[in-house]
């Protein structure tokens, strides 16, 4: 039972949440048109998805686009699902913003205040031994990084339409 315990209490803690918004802003700089950061607002919906085990499940290389994943919850008949990541945008707000916080004391991103981005910094060094992500966290981290490349493919009022919220 410890281990459980210290297995929720490590997901739980917003240093996690810096490591999956570094690798949401990567995947979505790396792929989009201009190369071009995310606006923090997609950041708090993007830690919505990515923290919950249901909404992340669907995300795969699997899934052509961000269409598809949204399209995936009505064809499943888990709407629910979809409608529900408003509420946990709300509810992750403060670990999002600590997460954020983390993210940009460390050097992993940085914030473009003027045009409310955040960018990822490049990490060319290597972690030292056992310190490199493992297993769920390494895979939760490519979930984030293939979430930041859907979401590059569109501007912020299509996202919003896609996953049914409201910034």
């Amino acid at each position: 039972m410890d281990k459980l315990v210290e297995e929720v209490r490590l997901w739980n803690t917003p240093v996690v949440g810096a490591h999956l918004l570094w690798r949401f802003t990567s995947g979505y700089s790396e792929h989009h048109a201009n190369c071009d950061a995310p606006s923090a607002l997609l950041h708090f919906l993007a830690m919505a998805i990515v923290t919950s085990p249901q909404l992340l499940e669907t995300i795969s290389g699997q899934r052509p686009n961000l269409q598809s994943y949204a399209r995936s919850f009505s064809e499943n008949g888990r709407t629910d699902l979809l409608l529900g990541i408003q509420k946990r945008i709300d509810q992750k707000k403060e670990y999002t913003l600590a997460a954020i916080d983390i993210a940009v004391a460390n050097g992993v991103l940085a914030w473009d205040v003027q045009r409310a981005k955040l960018y990822a910094r490049s990490r060319n060094m290597n972690p030292g031994r056992g310190c490199r992500p493992k297993g769920a966290m390494d895979s939760t981290g490519k979930k984030a990084a293939l979430l930041g490349k859907w979401f590059s493919e569109h501007d912020i009022g299509m996202i919003a339409s896609y996953m049914r919220v409201t910034f």
